[in-house]
């Protein structure tokens, strides 16, 4: 230990090589399957070993872990003659309610954690469901996370582009008029109602706050060079009356006055998007009083709503 400690670097007198390679081979297969090449380049710039393994040796860290209880196969040619862990016995145990808890809990901190934090914790949660072989309990620790059909890449850049305020262009698959190319001022990412939307000034939307679906942008957005978006966007400030004195209110919104369980509640926000977003889900326990503009808006989105349910009975 002394040794170690002192060089930091594992040797012949400190411990089995088998052994410490052995287990290295293991926890690398362990995230997917590789060739003999990557796990060849592997060992080379590990901290500790630093050394190139041949085939004859990989093939007795191979058997140290089958006689372990592993089992390790090696792919077609055609698909990179890859080495694959079938299975292992240090599978993590957890049960149903177990994950139902974790599941709980992840649904409760996507309400207010920042959409870094939780791509560190998706990826965490992959790696618990790596080590299940239970397939229902992999699904469904998998599919918990408003991350799990994204391109990492993509969040990573807009996360990236979020933190310095970049202004940048992101080809946008559209709803209505197909794929385009889409100038932003981003700001930030958010979730709501378990997706993630990319906020931000965009020229195209007449230069006011937009938030557009994280899942609709084709590939990592390009930062152009200089900056042409300027911030000069007045909040929205909506009146309305909220029936429900249960239903909790967020930070941008202020009790005005309270007449039994009727509540005057003003919200002031610079994103009209997830305003009507928020008052919609709300259903009948809100009714806009002000302003007029944004109280039709609401009342046109609720008819054409409405019409879509009757042209579906018919």
């Amino acid at each position: 230990m002394k040794e170690f400690l002192k060089t930091k670097k594992i040797t012949y007198n400190l411990m089995s090589f088998t052994g410490f390679k052995s287990m290295l081979l293991l926890s690398y297969l362990l995230e997917a399957p590789h060739s003999y090449a990557e796990i060849r380049q592997y060992f080379m710039e590990n901290e500790f070993i630093h050394e190139s393994i041949s085939i004859d040796t990989l093939r007795v860290y191979i058997n140290s872990l089958e006689r372990l209880g592993c089992e390790i196969v090696r792919g077609k040619k055609a698909e990179g003659s890859k080495y694959k862990l079938v299975k292992h016995p240090f599978e993590l145990r957890i049960t149903d309610e177990q994950v139902k808890s974790l599941i709980k809990v992840f649904k409760n901190l996507t309400k207010s954690i920042e959409v870094e934090d939780l791509l560190a914790i998706t990826r965490f949660f992959e790696k618990i469901s790596n080590g299940i072989t239970n397939t229902d309990l992999k699904l469904s620790i998998k599919n918990i996370s408003p991350l799990k059909k994204l391109d990492p890449e993509i969040i990573e850049a807009l996360i990236s582009a979020c933190r310095k305020n970049d202004e940048i262009t992101i080809l946008y698959n559209s709803p209505s008029s197909g794929i385009k190319e889409i100038d932003i001022l981003a700001e930030k990412l958010t979730i709501s109602n378990n997706k993630v939307y990319l906020k931000g000034i965009s020229p195209q939307y007449k230069g006011s706050i937009t938030s557009l679906l994280v899942s609709r942008i084709v590939k990592p957005p390009v930062i152009k060079l200089t900056r042409t978006i300027k911030k000069n966007i007045e909040p929205l400030v909506i009146g309305c009356e909220i029936y429900d004195k249960n239903l909790p209110l967020k930070d941008n919104e202020k009790i005005i006055s309270q007449n039994g369980e009727t509540r005057l509640v003003e919200i002031i926000s610079d994103n009209k998007f997830l305003t009507m977003q928020r008052i919609l889900s709300m259903g009948s326990s809100c009714k806009v009083l002000y302003p007029e503009a944004f109280k039709n808006e609401i009342h046109s989105t609720l008819k054409k709503i409405k019409e879509k349910y009757v042209a579906e009975k018919i």
